[in-house]
């Protein structure tokens, strides 16, 4: 007879990735001022709001002027559609085993899908007869990302199809830029240049396209001659601009991930931490035990790269965190004067200016990134199940 085990309940768990929506409003406040007033702003929401909470997420950024959701999966836009959200929804991921049965429910609640292909075409038209609804799609054009999207050799006769199909009707032409966090890079001018000729070819065969949209929050913050009739944003309305925003703008981190020391203790100088005993201290030391991993979604690669906020009862401190990070638990290196005690809370990563401190700022997803040699949204995204999500307070710092 098999034993069911009960799955961790995280109130007995001190990891919580706490979520500010409050900072994904002003966040998306201050990315729609980059905009012209006809430009509308699609928030993206894939990914769970990229490890936030989607459906928090998508109302934040309703609120500080989205106008429009992105979300990669079908199912993901047919949630959104559900909550009784009543903007325009758009998804472009998926394939036909899944589509078969989740893509009728998608066009019969209104959300609009993209096609990239004949195949995508006819899954989107047979789902429409389906139902007897006709489908919203915006054609994807494939200008140099190499992934989803109809080549410009075949646009003509994906668009002379479309036009032909009764039940799908052209709502919008797009693509997505390779390189537009470097400005620098003359790959983003040639995608558009191959995007606006596509664009051409295609409406001799349907007729003006309505829309058009390019725009990451890469291209968003740096390229207005891109914006076009729609931005997609996504990782700036989490906190992290890909490019600096102009006029001093500032975005502000909507998660932060915190954990309790577990354990703090002396040690004396050479004393070995963590596996393979990466780290020596060099001095007698206090080294606190946090109770968290890459099991939580910290990136092993990380290790001994990144320092945390522990809140201790004399103020806020930085502590090194030294050895390999293990499944389970990391250790910091508090230094021989800390008071740090047991029970304490530990600020993994959040808003810089979260912390009070007498030197440096409180550590990001970004800070977590580049020890690993990764990404923020990489970061963001892996903190796993087993982190217990939490909602900020209102007016409280993220």
């Amino acid at each position: 007879m098999s034993i069911a085990i009960p799955a961790e309940d995280p109130r007995h768990i001190p990891n919580r990735a706490v979520v500010d929506p409050a900072a994904i409003t002003h966040n998306t406040r201050a990315v729609r001022s980059l905009l012209e007033e006809q430009t509308a702003l699609m928030a993206i929401v894939k990914a769970d709001g990229y490890g936030h909470g989607m459906l928090a997420a998508a109302r934040a950024a309703l609120e500080g002027g989205a106008t429009w959701l992105g979300a990669a999966h079908p199912a993901s836009a047919l949630a959104l559609a559900g909550a009784g959200l009543d903007v325009p929804i758009f998804c472009w991921l998926y394939e036909p085993v899944t589509a078969a049965e989740v893509l009728p429910q998608v066009i019969e609640a209104g959300v609009d899908v993209s096609v990239g292909s004949a195949r995508m075409l006819r899954l989107v038209s047979e789902a429409s007869r389906a139902v007897d609804r006709r489908a919203r799609v915006h054609l994807k054009i494939d200008s140099g990302m190499g992934r989803n999207g109809v080549l410009p050799s075949e646009v003509a006769a994906l668009g002379e199809a479309v036009s032909e199909d009764e039940f799908v009707h052209l709502v919008a032409a797009w693509t997505h830029l390779s390189s537009a966090d470097d400005p620098a890079d003359p790959e983003t001018d040639r995608q558009v240049d191959e995007f606006d000729a596509a664009c051409e070819i295609l409406g001799q065969e349907t007729g003006p396209v309505p829309l058009r949209h390019i725009a990451n929050s890469a291209a968003t913050i740096s390229r207005p001659d891109l914006h076009r009739d729609i931005v997609r944003p996504g990782i700036a309305l989490y906190g992290y601009p890909p490019l600096p925003m102009p006029d001093g703008k500032r975005l502000r981190p909507a998660m932060s991930l915190t954990s309790r020391l577990a354990l703090v203790k002396d040690v004396p100088a050479g004393q070995r931490t963590g596996y393979g005993h990466s780290h020596t201290a060099a001095e007698p030391t206090r080294l606190g035990l946090v109770p968290i991993g890459y099991a939580d979604g910290l990136h092993r690669a990380a290790s001994g790269g990144v320092d945390v906020v522990v809140r201790t009862r004399t103020g806020d401190q930085l502590a090194r965190q030294v050895g390999r990070i293990s499944m389970d638990q990391i250790v910091v290196d508090l230094g021989p004067e800390s008071r740090a005690q047991a029970g304490d809370e530990v600020l993994l990563f959040g808003d810089p200016a979260s912390a009070v401190l007498d030197e440096g700022t409180a550590p990001t997803a970004d800070d977590w990134a580049r020890a690993a040699g990764t990404i923020p949204y990489e970061v963001l995204t892996s903190v796993s199940a087993r982190v217990g999500r939490q909602t900020a307070p209102r007016g409280s710092a993220s």
